[in-house]
């Protein structure tokens, strides 16, 4: 998989590419450290498959930086990593189209998950934003530690639908390579063989367009793809 990082601690880079080498022991990273180191690596071309990003480089313009960012490459999934946890914040984040958003003061452990949950088609916010859904907000001093770590699968569709939508019915380049192979019958070892990467990556990319896709196995993604092909529509 391929990863764009972008914050300007390099100590916190290598934290998060460490964290996502447990996703994918081979993953490639691509860095940025300001906003216009991030503008340059987050072109379409580069087929990023998530990009961590901390809100407040220099030169960002905060959540308006992300709607510039995200309008240029509309099919990028983005998670904000932040020290600044205002709800407002959080909430011009997820309207700007970014699918999660984690504060630096969250353990490993709960960044991986948010992570994941991203990855695999969903969205992550911390539990204190919950009143961002309607619910009354917890009080964070009583807030236990497995309600903190505890992720939110779904948002209101007025938040994220438009971006989240785009997902799902838009398979990336590489994506797209992949389910041309699975729908020629290739088996997970062929497909690597073939692309040149690991068959765990494979895997994990795999597991992706499935959740984005809405199924649970390679039957269900390739009778999708089938209408897509009757439909006229090139795969």
């Amino acid at each position: 998989m391929r990863f764009l990082v972008a914050d300007d601690h390099e100590l916190i880079r290598q934290a998060v590419k460490s964290l996502l080498r447990k996703i994918d022991p081979e993953a490639q990273f691509d860095e940025a450290d300001n906003w216009d180191t991030l503008a340059a690596a987050a072109r379409p071309e580069a087929n990023h498959d998530l990009a961590i990003v901390d809100l407040h480089m220099s030169g960002m313009a905060s959540a308006s930086s992300l709607t510039a960012l995200l309008k240029a490459n509309p099919a990028l999934p983005l998670v904000v990593l932040s020290a600044e946890e205002s709800v407002d914040e959080m909430r011009a984040v997820l309207a700007a189209g970014a699918l999660g958003f984690v504060p630096k003061r969250e353990p490993a452990n709960v960044m991986l998950k948010a992570i994941e949950l991203v990855l695999s088609g969903g969205a992550y916010v911390p539990i204190e934003a919950l009143s961002l859904i309607g619910a009354a907000p917890p009080n964070p001093a009583r807030s236990t530690a497995a309600e903190r770590a505890r992720p939110l699968t779904s948002l209101p569709a007025a938040s994220l639908a438009p971006h989240h939508l785009h997902l799902m019915e838009n398979l990336s380049p590489r994506q797209r390579q992949i389910m041309r192979l699975v729908h020629s019958g290739c088996t997970n070892k062929m497909i690597a063989r073939e692309l040149q990467v690991a068959e765990g990556t494979v895997k994990v990319h795999l597991s992706v367009i499935f959740r984005a896709l809405g199924v649970h196995n390679r039957s269900s993604a390739i009778a999708i793809i089938n209408g897509w092909l009757q439909g006229g529509r090139p795969l």
